[in-house]
């Protein structure tokens, strides 16, 4: 990588660095084009060298916090000493639903009232991670730990259903009792759908893993 490429990344960077924090300090929708240059010392044009609109940011936001997610994501499903039960319990809860660290997101750029932005949201995070989620589950049934007919099908519900779900709440995930209750549901609907066998899964034996 050259010096200018470099430079320019790094400058990308930080006018989307100091973007989140504007929107996190103010708000997306208070929060102007002229407002992030100056917050990242650089000249108004030069912002719209890197980014077409405002709205760009948030999806690039979204794509460098699932990027990250996803490189550990996958080293759990190559991890060989882990079994899959301990897969999905690390992958769902220590990687992509820790408490309330990945929903934020949703608060600060408002997501939820925007149908563009969720889709484009839904359509990143699912392709991202459905495969995932679909070959732990495929290891899981060659192994004997969980039983099912229709691996690639029930995954699909499973993951799309659980991310729904917490989504649709994760504005209640306030306190450790509305977190415990949440999670206990997914913990019931994952071992009936996937016939776990052995132990059960607890969610409740990870510890949240910090973004």
């Amino acid at each position: 990588m050259t010096k200018k490429t470099k430079k320019s990344l790094k400058r990308r960077n930080t006018i989307l660095n100091e973007a989140e924090k504007l929107f996190i300090k103010d708000g997306f929708e208070k929060t102007t084009v002229k407002d992030i240059a100056a917050q990242a010392g650089v000249a108004k044009g030069t912002f719209y060298y890197y980014f077409d609109t405002k709205e760009d940011i948030i999806s690039s936001l979204l794509e460098k916090r699932y990027k990250k997610t996803e490189k550990k994501a996958r080293h759990v499903l190559e991890n060989k000493n882990m079994s899959s039960l301990e897969k999905v319990e690390k992958i769902i809860l220590r990687l992509i639903f820790s408490r309330r660290g990945n929903f934020k997101v949703y608060e600060f750029f408002k997501i939820d009232e925007n149908a563009k932005f969720m889709k484009e949201r839904n359509k990143e995070f699912w392709n991202k991670f459905m495969p995932i989620f679909t070959a732990i589950v495929k290891e899981g049934v060659a192994r004997g730990e969980f039983e099912t007919e229709y691996p690639e099908e029930v995954t699909e519900i499973l993951f799309m259903g659980i991310d729904s779900f917490l989504h649709r709440n994760y504005a209640e995930l306030t306190t450790e009792e509305m977190y415990i209750d949440k999670f206990s549901a997914v913990e019931e609907l994952l071992n009936r759908a996937l016939q776990v066998k052995n132990r059960k899964v607890d969610l409740s034996l990870m510890k949240p893993e910090k973004q």
